[in-house]
């Protein structure tokens, strides 16, 4: 027997599949390319779907975004800077290959773009990122650092996106044990707050 789903329910699954596939199309074709028609039959809905969930395009986008930082909450450091690191490295290096992030990476270059052309768009792009960023803020604050903590969190966000760019492209020469490389690196002189 089918269970039936309340109005909640359904409105929420309906809200996923049009985020999954604008996430593909916009990483596939590009968020220009890409067409509202496109998306809502990737989805196996109707345009309609659209409107009643989202308001366009951009509100696709913040969806996209919003739903990633819900996914992907930093985990709060341990006492040790050498156990954050690994733990950091260790969650990066293991999600980085997967096809859900390759996904998620290539639409967000696309989202980038757009971002830096689209003004609506930038400011969802900049919430995004000072949000990442405060997360990393948040864990900085267990540690005397020899940066300012938001420059130190804007640094492992930079090393994040750009680490992933470079294996997208090149992973036999970019592993995906750059970024814990890199990790180590910014954090050698971080010290747990006595």
């Amino acid at each position: 027997m089918t269970e039936r789903l309340t109005r909640a329910e359904q409105q929420a699954r309906t809200r996923e599949k049009l985020l999954d596939s604008a996430e593909t199309l916009f990483g596939d074709k590009g968020i220009h390319q890409t067409t509202l028609d496109e998306i809502a039959a990737a989805a196996g809905l109707t345009k309609g779907a659209i409107y009643a969930n989202f308001g366009g395009k951009r509100d696709l986008i913040a969806g996209i975004m919003a739903r990633k930082l819900a996914e992907d909450v930093p985990m709060r450091p341990p006492a040790s800077t050498q156990e954050w690191i690994r733990r950091l490295g260790d969650d990066w290096e293991t999600n980085a290959p997967t096809p859900e992030v390759r996904r998620f990476a290539m639409a967000f270059l696309e989202l980038l773009l757009h971002g830096l052309r689209d003004q609506d768009s930038q400011d969802t792009l900049r919430q995004w990122l000072q949000t990442v960023r405060d997360f990393h803020v948040r864990d900085l604050s267990a540690f005397d650092l020899p940066l300012p903590p938001e420059q130190t969190a804007a640094l492992l966000v930079a090393l994040d996106i750009g680490v992933a760019v470079q294996h997208l492209v090149d992973p036999d020469r970019v592993p995906v044990q750059t970024y814990t490389r890199g990790v180590e690196a910014v954090l050698k002189e971080v010290r747990p707050r006595e």
